[in-house]
């Protein structure tokens, strides 16, 4: 895909990104779990060879704890994502050029505004795919950054030849 030789980073929001956007909620109003997609962290740390890989999120419970388990920068803004994006854009010293955003819910429109190249799964909120660079033809936690993965192939095989 064109323009992807300038990419230095990926941004993703987690829920509905490695997550199916569920929230299960106990009698006491507790979050006291998550399922992800196991398969995706394999294709992120086939991906963090050749990108910086960032996920930001609104929930700072359970997903730091996984992306501290799993090693991977996690920005938590409970309020307003782009601000967490312009955080792990300037401590990479990158712009909105040279990242792609993956988000899938209205949350994620400043986001995708911010950032040029923007992908969303497929059960993504309309207002988001209107305004994707590209679908990815998945749903949210099954497989997104596998997805992604196989769009990046040629670029990564066009990094390997020139290491």
């Amino acid at each position: 895909m064109e323009g992807l030789k300038d990419i230095k980073i990926i941004i993703s929001e987690v829920e509905g990104i490695l997550t199916q956007g569920w929230l299960p909620i106990d009698e006491l109003g507790n979050n006291p779990y998550k399922l992800f997609y196991y398969r995706d962290f394999e294709a992120i740390n086939l991906l963090k060879a050749y990108f910086k890989i960032v996920f930001i999120s609104s929930d700072n419970k359970i997903n730091y704890n996984m992306m501290r388990s799993k090693q991977l920068p996690f920005y938590y803004e409970p309020k307003n994502k782009k601000q967490a994006i312009l955080q792990a854009l300037k401590r990479y010293s990158t712009t909105p050029d040279h990242a792609i955003y993956i988000g899938s819910s209205y949350t994620d429109l400043e986001c995708m505004r911010l950032i040029p190249f923007s992908i969303c799964p497929e059960d993504a909120v309309v207002d988001i795919k209107n305004i994707s660079a590209t679908v990815l033809p998945v749903y949210g936690g099954d497989g997104v950054f596998c997805a992604l993965y196989d769009l990046m192939k040629q670029e990564i095989q066009r990094r390997k030849t020139i290491e």
